[in-house]
C-alpha cells in the first residue's frame, strides 16, 4: 500500500504545516495500528476452477432457470411475501457480498422454541433431532432455495463447491481457519462431508484448501446429491423415542418395501 504523505512549505516545527503533518502521522499509526490484518492466500482452484463453474452454470442454465422460475411461482402463492431476498456475506479475501436466495417455506421453529420446562434430558435430546433433522422434501425445498446462488457464480462471488458462506459474526470466531475460509469463494455445497466425524467443524477449510482437487470437488458435489436421498435422522432404524416417565419407549423402524 502506497501512502502520500502532505507536503508542507515548511519543516520549522512551529510552523502550521509541520504540525498539520505531525498531527496526520500521528492519525494514520493509530488507525493502522488499530486496524485488523486479514491474510489469505491465493484463490482454491485459480483460474481452472473458475472456469468450469461458469461453463456448468451456462450449460445447465436451460435446465435450472425455468426450475427456479416455477419454484418462485410456488414460493409466491404459498406465502405471498417477496420470494427472493439476499443476505451479507464474506468471501474471497474478507470480500462482502450479497447472497442471493429463494423463500419457499415457512421459517423453521429453532430448539429453544419448542423446549418445555419440565422436560427431561432425553426427551430435550429427541426434540433437537425433531427440530435439525430434516426429511427428503425438506432437503429438496432447502436445494431449490439455493438456486438464485448460481447468479453469484457467475459474478465471480461463489463457487459451486467451496466452504458455506459465512457471516461476519460467524467469521469472526474463527481462528487459524480464518486465513483457509478467506482463500476459498465460498460454496453453494458446502465440503463439511469431507470432514471426520470427530474433527472440529472449522478443520474443514484447512482440510479443502490443502486437498483440493477436481475430483475433491467431484466427491463433495455427489455425496450432496445422494444426501438428499436420505430420509433424515427421524427415519433412522433403531432410533427410540423417549416416553414419558414410567412408559416404555418404542422403537420406530420403517419397514423396507418387498
Amino acid at each position: 500500500m502506497l501512502i502520500q504523505m502532505p507536503r508542507g512549505s515548511s519543516d520549522q516545527p512551529g510552523s502550521n504545516s509541520a504540525e498539520a503533518r505531525n498531527t496526520f502521522e500521528a492519525a494514520l499509526r493509530r488507525d493502522l495500528a488499530s486496524a485488523p490484518v486479514v491474510s489469505y492466500d491465493a484463490v482454491v482452484g485459480g483460474i481452472a476452477k473458475r472456469i468450469a463453474d461458469i461453463a456448468i452454470v451456462v450449460l445447465s442454465a436451460p435446465l435450472w432457470a425455468p426450475v427456479m422460475g416455477i419454484a418462485a411461482g410456488v414460493g409466491k402463492l404459498r406465502h405471498g411475501a417477496p420470494v427472493f431476498y439476499a443476505d451479507e456475506r464474506v468471501g474471497y479475501g474478507g470480500r462482502i457480498f450479497l447472497r442471493y436466495n429463494l423463500r419457499m417455506s415457512a421459517p423453521k421453529a429453532t430448539v429453544e422454541q419448542v423446549f418445555t420446562g419440565d422436560e427431561t434430558d432425553q426427551s430435550k435430546a429427541w426434540r433437537v433431532i425433531e427440530v435439525q433433522a430434516e426429511d427428503r422434501r425438506a432437503k429438496w425445498v432447502h436445494a431449490l432455495e439455493r438456486l438464485p446462488q448460481l447468479l453469484n457464480v457467475l459474478r465471480g462471488e461463489m463457487s459451486i463447491v467451496g466452504p458455506r458462506p459465512l457471516s461476519r459474526e460467524q467469521l469472526d470466531v474463527l481462528k487459524s481457519a480464518k486465513r483457509h475460509y478467506l482463500s476459498a469463494r465460498p460454496g453453494i455445497v458446502g465440503v463439511s462431508a469431507i470432514l471426520d466425524g470427530h474433527e472440529d467443524k472449522s478443520a474443514q477449510y484447512k482440510a479443502y484448501a490443502i486437498s483440493w482437487s477436481f475430483m475433491t470437488d467431484a466427491v463433495v458435489f455427489w455425496d450432496a446429491l445422494r444426501s438428499l436421498r436420505n430420509r433424515g435422522e427421524l427415519w433412522q432404524p433403531g432410533m427410540a423415542r423417549p416416553k414419558a416417565e414410567g412408559q416404555r419407549a418404542v422403537v420406530v423402524r420403517r419397514r423396507s418395501a418387498s
